[in-house]
């Protein structure tokens, strides 16, 4: 299901100059989402890919690029065309189908020019679809050996997916499991921590713990991963959160770690302590931070998307959605899917406020690994849950791959 919503912002009388604008420097002092005064044209469209209806829905994604497309349009548009941004159901976790169905309609509609801010379970599946018709795909988690490949795909974050069992190893374990929801890009964690353990830290994994999607009882999983000194849970919020009410009810003392993206506000507040101390892996710099994009965006979603969740997911969505308004805003002529997959095939020392490590550029192949060539940020930020919030504990973004 497509939902088709025009994010048209007010812009304000005198807005800085194109180029300006084009390198973040607008003010963005307009309050208005209803009308997109001075912009004129067609709307340039793109849309989003996430689970609005699931066990773990993550409407967030689009919620921030929702944010950051009225961010854009209060800022003069794209060249003076309002931003679009509209999202596709990918369903639930246990089948492709809907996550399928959104990609090959998008790849139908020609006025859909990308896909930014993925979140859902099956990229491998509608990466492939649009890396085959020439769609770019701006910002997915960096997750799936399409998204890592594929020459239409343009991860921005880390990959905190394969970086769960480094923040463990840098905490000092070093008899480290991976537990995972049986889903294929959670599955993927346990490949991708080996190849960062063993490369980055010199360890290995001692092995995966596989719990199937409908599972409520994880007593088994729990005893299994008490069998080492520290387990990386790579695994849907509800597993996550039986994760820590069944070792609270026993005897462990594992040291824990968890992707950002998995530690919704709402699983924290019911978690209460329990999640005290758990470790936390990040593709980008934490939403509690006082970094400047961060600042940014946290003020663009109370200014946009007023009541709307603060967390790492809807950051994603933003990120993306105002990566592809910059890049877009450079484009000389028609902007469409091929222009826009030239431009950001071309990116040297691009940085979106501030949020990206320093000289990110999608024109150096990840070589340190084989079959991760589209892995551009190879680093992480380190955090620790306390009384409910995740705080940022790494001063700005550390190596994967090689020792810090």
């Amino acid at each position: 299901m497509i939902i088709r919503r025009t994010l048209a912002a007010m812009a304000a009388a005198g807005l800085l100059s194109a180029a300006l604008v084009a390198c973040g420097g607008d003010d963005g002092d307009s309050d208005s989402t209803t009308s997109a005064a001075g912009l004129t044209g067609a709307p340039i469209t793109v849309q989003v890919f996430t689970s609005l209806n699931s066990v773990t829905p993550h409407t967030e994604s689009y919620e921030g690029a929702q944010a950051a497309a009225a961010a854009v349009n209060a800022s003069g548009g794209i060249n003076g065309r309002p931003l679009e941004v509209e999202v596709c159901d990918a369903g639930e976790t246990d089948t492709p189908a809907k996550a399928i169905a959104c990609a090959r309609d998008l790849v139908a509609d020609r006025d859909v020019i990308a896909e930014v801010g993925d979140f859902q379970a099956f990229q491998e599946q509608t990466n492939t679809i649009l890396n085959e018709a020439g769609v770019p795909n701006i910002g997915p988690p960096p997750q799936s050996q399409s998204a890592l490949n594929s020459p239409n795909s343009f991860p921005l974050s880390g990959s905190e997916g394969a970086a769960i069992a480094t923040v463990l190893a840098d905490a000092g374990a070093t008899d480290i499991q991976v537990a995972y929801t049986n889903v294929a890009q959670a599955a993927a964690a346990v490949q991708f921590n080996t190849a960062a353990l063993q490369k980055g830290r010199g360890l290995t994994i001692k092995g995966g713990i596989p719990i199937d999607v409908t599972a409520t009882d994880l007593t088994p999983a729990v005893t299994r991963g008490a069998d080492g000194d520290a387990v990386a849970l790579a695994m849907m919020p509800t597993h996550f959160a039986a994760w820590l009410t069944t070792t609270q009810a026993g005897d462990y003392d594992q040291k824990l770690a968890a992707s950002s993206s998995v530690l919704r506000p709402e699983t924290l507040e019911a978690l209460g302590d329990k999640a005290n101390g758990v470790l936390v892996a990040s593709g980008l710099p934490l939403v509690s931070s006082d970094q400047e994009g961060i600042v940014r965006y946290r003020d663009e979603m109370a200014r946009y998307q007023p009541g709307k969740k603060i967390d790492q997911v809807s950051l994603q969505g933003w990120l993306g959605t105002w990566a592809f308004a910059q890049v877009a805003r450079t484009i000389d002529g028609d902007i469409t899917r091929e222009s826009v997959l030239r431009a950001f095939s071309n990116l040297t020392d691009f940085n979106v406020f501030g949020l990206l490590p320093e000289g990110f550029s999608t024109t150096k192949p990840f070589t340190d690994l084989p079959r991760m060539p589209r892995l551009f940020n190879s680093q992480i930020i380190e955090g620790i849950v306390r009384d409910g919030k995740v705080e940022q504990t790494s001063d700005g973004y550390i190596p994967i791959f090689t020792r810090p």
